[in-house]
C-alpha cells in the first residue's frame, strides 16, 4: 500500500495479469499501444513505478537546480568562465571532470527526452547552420561589441527586420549563442557570440559563412555517396567531378576561401597545441613540421620554446611564401626566421620520402588518407628518423571516441569524408593498429585544451629496432 496526491492504493490480492476486467475507468488503465484493459493488480504495478519515478526525477531536479545556484556564485564567476574561453586552457584535471559532467548530463537528456525530438534535432538542423549564418552576415555581434541593445536598436543598426531578426535570435540563444532577454527584448553577446565578432582572434566567423554555403553545398552529396558502388566522395558527386577537391576547388576560386578558414582553425587551437604537450623536451633538436603548410604551428612552437630549432616540408608551391614569412625583414614570422635556415624549409613529397631529423610534427594530414596510404607515410618517416633519446613523431590528429565533449571528433569525420575521397578520423584502436604496423608505438595521447585534435606520441618501436638487428 501506497500514498500519493492524498490518495490511498492498495495492491489487489488477485495475481497480476490473470484477471482482465470491465470496471469503472477509475478501476482500469487504457494502454494505447496494444488497446487492451488491464487487471487492478497490473494497473497497481504501473502506478507505483510512474510513482516511483516521479520522486527519482524530483529528487534529480532538486538537485540540478542546486548545481545552477552554486554556478551562480561570484566566486565561481571566473572559473566558468575560463572553462568556455578557447585562450584559457587552465587546469586540465577541472576540464576533463567538467567534460564528464557534460557527457553525464547529455546522456541524462537522451534518456528522458522523447524521441521525436532526438529526430527533430536533426531534421531540422539546417536551421541552426543558416540563422548563424545569417547572424554572421548582419555582423550582429559586432554591432553587441559595445554592450547590448534593443532589439528594434539591432535591427536598425544591421539594417534587418526586426521581426525575423527577433526570430533567429530566439533560436540561437536557445542553443547558447548570443543572449536574447525576451522580457526586456534586450540582446547581449556572451562567450560564444563574441568569437564571432569580425575583430575575434579566432576568425570563427570565416567557417559560419563557409559552412552556411560551401559545406553545406558540398554535403548534398553525402546520401549518394553512402551507395555500394561510390567511389567519389559527396563533394566530388555535388560538383560531378572525378578531380580531388583540392584540385578542383582551387580551380573555380573557392580554395581561397576555404584556406582562410583552416588558417582560422589553426589559429583558434594553436595556443591549446602549443601548451599542453611538453615540447621542452626537444630541446637542442631539430623539429620538422611534415606538411606544415603556412608556417604557423612551427612558429608558434619556436616561439614558445627558444631552444627548439625547425623546418617545413611541404609541396613545393608553399616554399615562396615560407621563404618571405620567415627570412624577408617584414616577414609574418621573421622573429624566429633565425632558427630555420633555409635549407630546412624543403620541397617534398611524403609518400615518397621525407627528409631525416630527430623529431617531426604533422597536424591535420594523415586524415586525408586511407589506412594504407597513412601507413605509406608513417614507414618513410620512420625510415628517415634519426634515432636518439627524444626522436619521436607527433601527430596532432583527433582520435574518434562517443560522448558529446568527443563531438567534434565525429563531425570532423564527416567533414573530411565529404571533402577528401578516403578521408577520415580515426579511434584509438585504428592509431594503435596503424603505429605498430608501420614500426612505431604510442607513447602517450595527451589532450590538447581548446583543440580539437589530441597529440598522438609515436616513437621508433623497441621491437622494430631488436627485429633489424
Amino acid at each position: 500500500m501506497f500514498s500519493a496526491a492524498g490518495l490511498t492504493w492498495r495492491r489487489p490480492a488477485t495475481t497480476p495479469g490473470t484477471t482482465l476486467i470491465k470496471e469503472p475507468v477509475h478501476s482500469v488503465i487504457h494502454n494505447t499501444s496494444d488497446r487492451y484493459l488491464l487487471s487492478k493488480a497490473t494497473y497497481c504495478d504501473r502506478l507505483i513505478l510512474s510513482f516511483t519515478m516521479l520522486q527519482s526525477l524530483t529528487t534529480i531536479e532538486a538537485a540540478l537546480r542546486t548545481v545552477l545556484r552554486e554556478f551562480d556564485q561570484p566566486d565561481n564567476a571566473a572559473l566558468l568562465a575560463s572553462l568556455r574561453k578557447v585562450d584559457q586552457g587552465g587546469d586540465m584535471r577541472v576540464t576533463s571532470s567538467a567534460n564528464n559532467i557534460i557527457d553525464l548530463a547529455n546522456k541524462v537528456i537522451q534518456t528522458l527526452e522523447p524521441a521525436h525530438l532526438a529526430l527533430a534535432d536533426h531534421l531540422f538542423a539546417y536551421q541552426n547552420t543558416q540563422c548563424l549564418a545569417g547572424a554572421v552576415k548582419l555582423r550582429i555581434a559586432d554591432h553587441l561589441s559595445d554592450g547590448s541593445l534593443k532589439l528594434e536598436q539591432l535591427a536598425t543598426a544591421s539594417k534587418a527586420r526586426s521581426d525575423r531578426l527577433r526570430q533567429i535570435l530566439r533560436l540561437l540563444s536557445n542553443n547558447g549563442i548570443f543572449h536574447y532577454d525576451s522580457a526586456t527584448d534586450t540582446v547581449r553577446n556572451n562567450e560564444a557570440s563574441e568569437m564571432l565578432q569580425q575583430s575575434h582572434w579566432t576568425q570563427w566567423h570565416r567557417w559560419a559563412s563557409v559552412c552556411g554555403h560551401e559545406f553545406y553545398e558540398m554535403a548534398r552529396g553525402l546520401p549518394q555517396s553512402l551507395e555500394e558502388e561510390a567511389a567519389r566522395s559527396p563533394a566530388q558527386i555535388h560538383y560531378d567531378t572525378d578531380e580531388s577537391m583540392f584540385s578542383f576547388l582551387e580551380s573555380n576560386g573557392t580554395m581561397v576561401r576555404l584556406r582562410e578558414c583552416m588558417g582560422a582553425t589553426a589559429m583558434a587551437q594553436t595556443p591549446g597545441m602549443v601548451s599542453a604537450y611538453p615540447w621542452g623536451e626537444l630541446a637542442g633538436t631539430t623539429l620538422i613540421d611534415l606538411g606544415g603548410g603556412d608556417g604557423s604551428l612551427i612558429a608558434a612552437l619556436l616561439r614558445a620554446f627558444p631552444d627548439i630549432r625547425g623546418g617545413v616540408f611541404d609541396t613545393p608551391r608553399v616554399l615562396p611564401f615560407l621563404q618571405e614569412a620567415f627570412h624577408s625583414p617584414a616577414g609574418k614570422y621573421a622573429d624566429v626566421g633565425s632558427r630555420i635556415s633555409s635549407k630546412n624549409l624543403i620541397a617534398g613529397d611524403f609518400l615518397t620520402e621525407v627528409v631525416p631529423a630527430e623529431a617531426y610534427v604533422m597536424r591535420w594530414c594523415l586524415h586525408d588518407w586511407n589506412d594504407e596510404q597513412a601507413r605509406k607515410i608513417l614507414e618513410n618517416i620512420h625510415k628517415s628518423i634519426i634515432k636518439g633519446p627524444v626522436s619521436r613523431l607527433v601527430v596532432l590528429e583527433s582520435v574518434l571516441a562517443d560522448g558529446r565533449c568527443s563531438r567534434m571528433s565525429r563531425i570532423g569525420d564527416i567533414n573530411v569524408m565529404v571533402t577528401a575521397e578516403h578521408g577520415q578520423e580515426r579511434t584509438i584502436r585504428d592509431w594503435r593498429r596503424l603505429a605498430s604496423s608501420s614500426g612505431w608505438e604510442i607513447a602517450r595521447i595527451v589532450p590538447l585544451p581548446g583543440a580539437w585534435p589530441s597529440a598522438i606520441d609515436l616513437r621508433p618501436s623497441v621491437k622494430d629496432d631488436m627485429a633489424t638487428k
